[in-house]
């Protein structure tokens, strides 16, 4: 009888001139597959990542050249494309090529561009499954990502950015068990997403770090508390990050089974669902306890008597600094009135749009939050400057028929003139300096008004004149405004106040306008907050 190894077990061949895209598992060596371990003692070539099974290269013939293309987080050795001419290249050259991957290649690996890659230069290539880290990582945590009765569907997104609504969809479901990969660095903003769009903070969380190897590392927590507890612990990459009932501490423990009733083989009332439900046993170690109140078919927990839901319209941004700071800006709100739900909603580029937030807020299925019959359920406070199209338009028609109404913009106040004068003295502007506004720009008259008598609350705060220019759509530019103060100031510097709220496209035109000083955008803080609250407080008569 042979002896239990790889080629008794397997005869897969790599030819020479090929190439074999291998998934290595979660890190531990032992879970990659026996196929990719076959494959990988013919190889001549090994480019590996930095992630996964890497090490086992060591044990490899003295001969086989070991190439690391590994990508840190924001440390990139090689690109993707010259990962691919890479592969080619040594195919071309004759040589037995694996691409040994971290988890499996096609679950966010970029495995398919690198098929693609060597089809295109007809380059015979083979690709081995791996055990992906998204079933791997929870696993081995103890934590299952279905299980019958609680969880049924599996949700794995790329959390290196912003949730899609999707991501989000999932999120509120409470039968998927969402995977987050390489998001660890960007937790904060993950979850300032969810408690921005209503996502229950009572759901459980887990992150689990170097899943499957000794140095492994797990912390536990809800959507509320696991920044907190990541911190802490010092928790960082590479993790996995688990959303939903099966990620709650002791889910699948003897106590959890057995306060429970089987039926069916499903456990029913106080016992796991309770307990994956977060209530206050199940996040008694949090210290946290979900809201009073039921929790509504989007699993959200509402309470009677809540005031309308303050929906934060902001204009989208591909900048991610310009989408925190807006979001900086509504957790601020939030924490300022927690018995005001705050979510956030946007015009143009980014999701959710402002109909589809009103919609889910205030529409008809919506579930009632008002004091009273009488009151709207949402509330749109635009987070933009002045009057336009977007308040005119696209926020207007959002609340038309909906239950929800909207305010103003937040200027012109003498509290935003408040903040561009700190922004201005933190930028370093001098008291002899001459004085741009720049305002993003409207073709709307009224909004171009608005930005003009915001010019004069600043030319009031500092005490002198202030020139008001616009980035599009309006006259006269900031370049234009920039070259005429420098020709009339005495000292022939000029400082550009920014009136825009965030980082963003229109903030990084201005560093070319040719001013001497250029002021951060407003930003977040407490005066806008104020400036937000009273917008709201406004329009529900508080």
């Amino acid at each position: 009888m042979p002896r239990l190894n790889a080629e008794a077990l397997t005869d897969i061949r790599l030819e020479p001139g090929s190439v074999a895209l291998i998934g290595g598992g979660p890190g531990a060596w032992d879970l990659l597959t026996v196929r990719g371990l076959a494959l990988l003692q013919q190889a001549d070539v090994v480019v590996v990542d930095r992630l996964g099974p890497a090490g086992i290269t060591e044990l490899l013939e003295q001969h086989v050249e070991v190439i690391g293309v590994g990508k840190a987080p924001g440390a990139h050795s090689l690109s993707q494309e010259g990962i691919g001419e890479l592969l080619v290249q040594k195919a071309r050259a004759g040589h037995r090529v694996v691409r040994l991957k971290g988890g499996d290649p096609f679950v966010l690996g970029r495995g398919g561009e690198e098929v693609m890659a060597c089809q295109a230069a007809d380059v015979p290539v083979q690709v081995v499954p791996g055990v992906t880290s998204a079933i791997a990582g929870p696993a081995a945590a103890g934590i299952p990502v279905t299980h019958r009765g609680t969880a049924v569907a599996v949700h794995v997104v790329n959390a290196h950015g912003d949730l899609g609504p999707a991501d989000l969809a999932a999120l509120r479901d409470p039968g998927t068990t969402t995977v987050l990969l390489m998001g660890v660095a960007w937790l904060p903003r993950l979850v300032a997403q969810t408690q921005l769009n209503g996502i229950d903070p009572a759901t459980p969380v887990a992150v689990v770090q170097n899943a499957t190897l000794p140095e492994q590392r797990e912390v536990r927590g809800t959507l509320g508390t696991i920044v907190q507890r990541v911190q802490a612990s010092g928790i960082g990459h590479p993790a996995v990050i688990v959303v939903g009932r099966t990620a709650v501490n002791g889910f699948l423990s003897p106590a959890a089974a057995e306060e429970g009733t089987a039926e069916g083989g499903e456990l029913q009332g106080s016992g796991r669902q309770a307990l994956a439900a977060g209530d206050d046993r199940a996040l008694s170690e949090d210290g946290a306890t979900g809201a009073d109140g039921a929790t509504g078919a989007d699993g959200v927990r509402t309470a009677a008597g809540l005031p309308p839901v303050l929906i934060g319209c902001a204009h989208g941004t591909r900048s991610r600094e310009g989408r925190d700071v807006v979001r900086a800006m509504l957790q601020r709100v939030a924490a300022a009135r927690p018995d005001v739900p705050v979510r956030e909603a946007y015009v143009d580029v980014q999701e959710p749009a402002v109909e589809d937030a009103v919609a889910r807020w205030a529409g008809p299925d919506a579930d009632p939050r008002t004091r009273d019959d009488a009151m709207p359920r949402a509330v749109v406070v635009p987070l933009l400057l002045s009057t336009g199209y977007h308040v005119g338009c696209d926020i207007a028609a959002a609340v038309a028929g909906q239950a929800a109404c909207s305010t103003g913009p937040l200027g012109p106040d003498p509290r935003l003139a408040q903040v561009m004068a700190e922004r201005l003295t933190e930028a370093g502007a001098r008291e002899e300096d001459a004085v741009v506004m720049a305002a993003a720009g409207t073709r709307d008259a009224a909004g171009q008004d608005m930005a003009r008598q915001m010019a004069q609350l600043l030319a009031a705060e500092l005490g002198r004149d202030v020139i008001t220019a616009f980035i599009a759509a309006a006259d006269p530019s900031v370049v234009e405004a920039v070259a005429s103060a420098r020709a009339a100031s005495p000292s022939g510097r000029v400082a550009l106040a920014s009136y825009l709220l965030s980082p963003g496209h229109f903030q990084s035109r201005l560093e070319s306008a040719g001013a001497d000083v250029v002021a951060a955008p407003l930003g977040d803080h407490p005066l806008i907050t104020q400036l937000v609250l009273d917008r709201y407080d406004a329009a529900v008569g508080a």
